[in-house]
C-alpha cells in the first residue's frame, strides 16, 4: 500500500520539530513493505488548498492524520478534501484528540474510516495489511483500532510497545533535521542543527490535567542508555546534528538511567548539546545528576511549576510542595549554569485571579531564565475535562476546538471572563520579562537573526 501521513494545516506552529510520531509509524510501515510519505503542513505552511493539490498530484491508498486538539477542525475539512478527490483512499486518523474523544471523533468526521487509541505503531501495520487483502487478519484483533459496526462505534483493546529498545528508530530520511526552522522550539537553541529525541513513553503520576495517560499510559517504559546513544550517533553523523531535545514527560525520572547517558555521552566524547524543553521532574534531581548533566552537555531544561498556590497544586493533583519546588530550583542555580524555563498554568477551574497572582510572584522570587504562563485547557482524556463535563462547567457542543493552544483563552473558571485571565497573563509575562537580568540574559542566547525574528514574533503572539 502506499501511504500518507500527515501533520494537519496548522495556526499552531510555535512548535514546528521533526515529528517523531509520524516517523516511528513510517519506520515501521516500511519495515513491514509498505511505501510512505510524511507531509508536514506546518512546516511547508501548507494551506487547504496546497494539501488539495498535494493530494490531487499524488496517488495515495490510504491517508493517515495526527489530531492534536487545537487541528480538530483543519483535520475534519483535510479528511473531507481527501474523500471529495477520491472516495476510496482509506482515511485514518491518530493522535491525542482520537485518543481522548474516539466515539466524538468517528461520529464528527463522517468522512473517517479508521481512528486509533493510543500508540498505533503495532495496529497502523495490522490494519494497512488488513486493508492490503491480508487473509490471516480479522479487524477484531487490530489493537487500538477505532471503528464503525452497523452504525455503532467499536474500539479495540488497546496495545503498547513494551521494549522501546525494539522500536527501530523513527524513518528519519522523511523527517529530515537539516529541513526544519532554526528555532525548532519557537526560540532558542545553543548549536545548530537540531533533533528531537523520545526515550521514554508514559507517566506513572496522576496530575488532573494531564494527557499522558491517555495517549502512552500510566506505565513508564525506558529506552536503554545505549540505545539512546546509539541514536546520537547516526544523528551526528548522518545529518551533523549538534544538539538534542529530549522531548520526554519524564526524561530524569529514572536517575540511574540518566546518570548512565550522561557517562556514555562523556565517555564516548560525544561533542553535543542537549536538553528537555519539555520540561524534568524538580524532585529527582539531586546536586550528583545535575553537575553530571551540565558535564555532558545539557544547558537548559523546563521544569514545572504549575502554580504557587499550595491549593491549586493540591486541586491539580501534583504531589509537589511549594517547599521541595523552591529548594530543588535553587539547588540548580547555585550548583549548575542550566537555564531553567518554568511552566506554569493559568485559569485552573478553581483559581481564583489571587491565585494566579500568587503564581506570578513565586516565578518572579525563582532564579529562571524564562518563563511560560500557559492558559488552562480542559484537554480531552484528562481528569479534569470529564470532571468539568460532568459538573456541567463546559459542554462538547460550546467548545471551540480552534482556541485549544497557546494565547487563545478555551476556557476561564467561573467568576473570571476570559479578557480578565487574559490580561493577567498578559501583566505576568510583562512583569517577568522586561527585568534587566531576563533582558540580557536572553539577548545572549539568539544567535541569529532567524532566532532573533522567533523571538519577537513569539513576544508579538503574546502581547496582541
Amino acid at each position: 500500500m502506499r501511504v500518507l501521513l500527515a501533520r494537519p494545516v496548522t495556526n499552531n506552529t510555535e512548535i514546528v520539530i521533526p515529528n517523531l510520531g509520524l516517523g516511528y509509524l513510517a519506520r515501521q510501515l516500511k519495515i513491514h513493505g509498505h511505501d510512505v510519505d510524511i507531509l508536514d503542513c506546518a512546516k511547508l505552511r501548507y494551506g487547504f488548498d496546497d494539501f488539495r493539490n498535494f493530494i490531487t498530484k499524488n496517488r495515495f491508498d490510504a491517508v493517515g492524520i495526527q489530531i492534536f486538539t487545537c487541528d480538530f477542525s483543519s483535520s475534519r475539512r483535510m479528511i473531507d478534501i481527501v474523500k471529495d478527490h477520491d472516495d476510496r483512499i482509506v482515511t485514518i486518523a491518530g493522535g491525542p484528540h482520537v485518543s481522548g474523544l474516539p466515539d466524538y471523533t468517528m461520529s464528527s468526521i463522517k468522512s473517517l474510516d479508521y481512528g486509533f487509541c493510543g500508540e498505533s505503531e503495532i495496529g497502523l501495520v495490522k490494519l494497512c495489511d488488513y486493508i492490503a487483502g491480508s487473509k490471516n487478519l480479522f479487524i477484531s484483533d487490530i489493537p487500538g483500532l477505532i471503528y464503525r459496526n452497523d452504525g455503532e462505534v467499536v474500539i479495540n483493546e488497546r496495545a503498547a510497545v513494551e521494549e522501546l529498545d525494539n522500536l527501530e528508530f523513527p524513518e528519519w530520511e522523511l523527517i529530515n533535521p537539516l529541513t526544519y526552522p532554526d528555532a525548532p522550539q519557537g526560540t532558542f537553541t545553543k548549536r545548530l542543527p537540531v533533533a528531537p529525541i523520545v526515550t521514554s513513553r508514559g507517566c506513572p503520576y496522576e496530575c488532573a490535567y494531564c494527557g499522558v495517560k491517555s495517549n502512552t499510559g500510566n506505565q513508564l517504559r525506558k529506552r536503554s542508555p545505549h540505545n539512546i546513544i546509539s541514536e546520537i550517533v547516526m544523528l551526528t553523523e548522518r545529518y551533523s546534528v549538534k544538539e538534542i531535545h529530549i522531548e520526554d514527560d519524564n526524561f530524569t525520572f529514572d536517575k540511574k538511567r540518566a546518570i548512565d547517558f550522561c557517562n556514555l555521552l562523556i565517555s564516548n566524547k560525544i561533542n553535543i548539546s542537549w536538553a528537555c524543553p519539555n520540561g524534568v521532574r524538580l524532585d529527582m534531581l539531586d546536586e550528583e545528576l545535575l553537575k553530571l548533566m551540565e558535564r555532558s552537555g545539557c544547558y537548559s531544561f523546563a521544569i514545572g511549576i504549575e502554580s504557587g498556590s499550595s491549593k491549586i497544586l493540591k486541586d491539580m493533583n501534583r504531589k509537589m510542595s511549594l517547599n521541595t519546588l523552591k529548594e530543588k530550583v535553587n539547588l540548580i542555580a547555585s550548583v549548575t549554569d542550566i537555564r531553567m524555563t518554568g511552566f506554569t498554568i493559568a485559569g485552573y477551574p478553581t483559581e481564583t485571579p489571587e491565585d494566579i497572582e500568587e503564581t506570578i510572584r513565586l516565578t518572579l522570587s525563582l532564579p529562571i531564565s524564562r518563563v511560560q504562563y500557559s492558559n488552562f485547557l480542559p484537554l480531552p482524556g484528562t481528569k479534569i475535562f470529564h470532571s468539568l463535563i460532568e459538573s456541567g462547567e463546559i459542554s462538547m457542543k460550546e467548545l471551540e476546538w480552534d482556541l485549544f493552544r497557546d494565547n487563545k483563552i478555551a476556557y476561564s473558571p467561573r467568576g473570571m471572563s476570559p479578557e480578565k485571565l487574559s490580561a493577567i497573563i498578559k501583566k505576568g509575562f510583562f512583569k517577568f520579562y522586561f527585568r534587566p537580568r531576563i533582558i540580557f540574559g536572553l539577548i545572549k542566547e539568539i544567535h541569529s537573526f532567524k532566532q532573533f525574528w522567533a523571538v519577537l514574533k513569539r513576544v508579538f503572539d503574546i502581547f496582541k
